[in-house]
C-alpha cells in the first residue's frame, strides 16, 4: 500500500482527522514484511500508528483480535483506535519510540532493571492462563509449541544456520544426534501457557513509567520460560552475568507469590532448555534474513546469538553436542 493511499484511508477512518494537518513518517521496524506509518496531527497531541499488514504471513491477521484480547484482561498493549480490516489496515494507539533495548548503557539498578522487571510484570498475567483453564475469549491463536514445532524450529537453525556459516555435514550429524529430539520430546511434556513467542527487549515499549506488549501476533500456547530465555538471552541485548541473575531470581519470585510450586532447579533447567530453543530458533532466522531475504543487518546480530548458545550448552539441560560441533 503506498503512502498516499494511507493519507486518504486515514482521513476516513479516524473521526476528526478528515480535515486535520497531518504528517505521515514510516517506521523501520523489524522482519516482518508490514508496513508501519507514524501519523501526528500538526500542532495537536493526537498520534496515531497505520498498520497495513500481508496475507503472506498466517499470523498478521490474528493482530487486531489478539490486541482486543489483551486489552480486554488489562494486559500491557495499545489500543485500536480504528480499523479496516477489508484493507487490512489498523490505526493502533502511538506508544512512543522508546523500547527496552534503547535502554543499553543505562544504570542497572535505577534504569534497566526496573524497566525489564516491569517488562517481566507485564507479560506475567498471560504466563498465568494456562491450556487446561483457558479464557472463554480466546482468539484463534498460531499453532502451539508442541513436538513438532519445536522439531521445525531446529530444522530451521540446521538449514539456515548451520549448513550456511558452518557445513551441511555438521548439520547432517546434529539432525542425527538423539539428544536435539530429546530436548523437544521433554519441553512439550511441560504445561503450557499463553506466551507471546518473540518476547524480546524490541518488542516492549516503554511508557510513562509503565511497559506495553508490541508484535505479539503470533501468541500461542508453549512454556512461559520460552518468553523470558528470549528476554534475558536476546541477542540484541547485553547482560552482566549478576544482571541476568538478577532476572531469573525476580521471575522465580512471581511464580512463588503466584503459587507455582517448583524446585528453583528444575525451573532453571527449564529455562536452560528453552533458552537453547529459542537461539537455535533465533540463529535461523538470521541466517534467513540475512541470506534469504537480503537484510543483511541480521547478520550482526549471529556472533552473540551463537556464543550465547555454545555457553548454555554447557549448562545443566544444555545441549554438549552444540559446544562439540559447532565451538
Amino acid at each position: 500500500m503506498e503512502l498516499t493511499d494511507i493519507e486518504r484511508h486515514t482521513r476516513e477512518a479516524v473521526p476528526g482527522w478528515d480535515a486535520a494537518d497531518l504528517a505521515f513518517s514510516v517506521i523501520e521496524k523489524g522482519g516482518s514484511g508490514r508496513l508501519f506509518v507514524r501519523v501526528v496531527e500538526t500542532g495537536g497531541d493526537r498520534s496515531l500508528i497505520a498498520m497495513h499488514y500481508e496475507l503472506d504471513r498466517a499470523d498478521n491477521p490474528r493482530f487486531a483480535s489478539i490486541t482486543d484480547f489483551l486489552n480486554r484482561h488489562r494486559i500491557g498493549a495499545p489500543a485500536i483506535a480504528a480499523r479496516r480490516e477489508d484493507l487490512r489496515l489498523l490505526w493502533v494507539e502511538d506508544l512512543g519510540e522508546t523500547d527496552l533495548g534503547n535502554l543499553a548503557g543505562t544504570g542497572w539498578e535505577i534504569s534497566r532493571r526496573p524497566a525489564y522487571e516491569s517488562a517481566l510484570r507485564t507479560v506475567f498475567p498471560l504466563h498465568c492462563m494456562t491450556e487446561d483453564a483457558a479464557p472463554d475469549d480466546l482468539p484463534e491463536l498460531e499453532r502451539p509449541f508442541d513436538e513438532s514445532l519445536y522439531e521445525w524450529e531446529r530444522n530451521y537453525f540446521l538449514t539456515h544456520y548451520v549448513e550456511r556459516f558452518h557445513s551441511p555435514e555438521i548439520a547432517t550429524a546434529l539432525r542425527d544426534h538423539p539428544s536435539l529430539a530429546a530436548l523437544g520430546h521433554e519441553l512439550a511434556g511441560h504445561r503450557r501457557s499463553l506466551v507471546h513467542r518473540d518476547f524480546q527487549s524490541t518488542n516492549v515499549m516503554l511508557r510513562d513509567g509503565g511497559s506495553f506488549l508490541i508484535d505479539y501476533q503470533g501468541l500461542r500456547w508453549g512454556l512461559p520460560e520460552y518468553d523470558l530465555a528470549s528476554m534475558i538471552y536476546d541477542p540484541y541485548s547485553e547482560f552482566a552475568p549478576r544482571e541476568t541473575a538478577d532476572l531469573i531470581g525476580y521471575y522465580f519470585t512471581l511464580k512463588q507469590d503466584a503459587g507455582h510450586a517448583e524446585s528453583r532447579e528444575l525451573y532453571e533447567r527449564r529455562l536452560v532448555q528453552c533458552a537453547m530453543q529459542r537461539l537455535m530458533q533465533a540463529l535461523g532466522a538470521y541466517g534467513f534474513l540475512g541470506e534469504v531475504k537480503g537484510k543483511r543487518e541480521f547478520l550482526a546480530h549471529i556472533p552473540v546469538a551463537k556464543a550465547r548458545l555454545l555457553k548454555l550448552s554447557r549448562k545443566e539441560g544444555g545441549l554438549t553436542v552444540l559446544g562439540d560441533l559447532l565451538g
